[in-house]
């Protein structure tokens, strides 16, 4: 093993020790919580995404599929003369 890859394997020990000292007081909530999907009464996430957000959530859709594809074709290229 080289002295570049001892550093970078140090200093990402580090980093990590570092990152989880931050989450080591935070309150973390303990109860859990009833999420209401779908509810004919009341307010609702799949209510709501098809109703009230169903042009943005149509294209969000178009946006991901669009990169996507993109990305496929990218990979896919080949190198020219």
């Amino acid at each position: 093993m080289n002295t570049r890859n001892l550093l970078a394997a140090l200093t990402l020990g580090v980093f990590f020790v570092l990152i989880s000292l931050f989450f080591v007081d935070v309150p973390w909530a303990s109860e859990t919580h009833d999420i209401p999907l779908f509810g004919p009464a009341g307010p609702s996430v799949a209510g709501d995404l098809f109703t009230t957000y169903a042009i943005t959530l149509i294209l969000i859709a178009l946006l991901l599929s669009s990169a996507m594809i993109g990305g496929v074709y990218l990979a896919k290229m080949e190198e020219g003369p």
